[in-house]
């Protein structure tokens, strides 16, 4: 990418820039999408466009080889895992997964003594099932959540997602809360 804009910003084609440069035009045409080519090429267009090798390396292969990566998932993927709007980690995820297990076993709980002490022994006339089925309602929703959560770490676990989205997380969580610093 960053060639390209170079290339376009000189005003001259693939081909000017291969024979200028003594590269071949497939070789220009790896390097401009994004495919790594050895030192001596990039040395020579370092040469032609007048810029330090080692600024161009690094402008060739830093961020934005990364972020492209990520792009490449499956569009089901990144809309699953989340594309920017959620960017979580997996520890983070495992977090969220264990407070929809724990308030899932607490909201059942209460759905479950509601069922005793209405239909039990000595039912009480002030229990409410409406209540009842809300906990119960609840529950399951939590329990869905905990589910969820579990197969976005399982998927994220098999594409590899979490490495590539380390490097592009935000300082913060959610867009709300500050991420500690390791």
């Amino acid at each position: 990418m960053f060639i390209k804009k170079l290339r376009k910003q000189k005003h001259i084609s693939q081909e000017q820039l291969a024979e200028v440069s003594g590269l071949s035009l497939r070789t220009i045409q790896r390097v401009e999408s994004g495919h790594r080519v050895g030192f001596a090429s990039l040395r020579a267009l370092a040469k032609t466009f007048d810029i330090n090798v080692d600024l161009l390396e690094q402008e060739l292969y830093s961020m934005d080889k990364i972020i492209k990566e990520y792009k490449d998932f499956p569009l089901w993927l990144r809309l699953y895992i989340g594309s920017g709007w959620f960017s979580a980690s997996r520890k983070e995820f495992q977090r969220i997964e264990i407070f929809f297990v724990v308030f899932s076993l607490f909201t059942s709980s209460f759905w479950l003594s509601g069922f005793y002490w209405q239909y039990g022994p000595a039912p009480l006339p002030f229990i409410d099932v409406n209540i009842d089925s809300l906990f119960g309602f609840c529950s399951v929703l939590l329990l869905l959540g905990a589910y969820n959560n579990s197969v976005s770490i399982r998927l994220g676990d098999k594409y590899d997602i979490w490495s590539k989205l380390e490097a592009t997380q935000p300082d913060m969580m959610f867009g709300i809360f500050k991420r500690k610093k390791k």
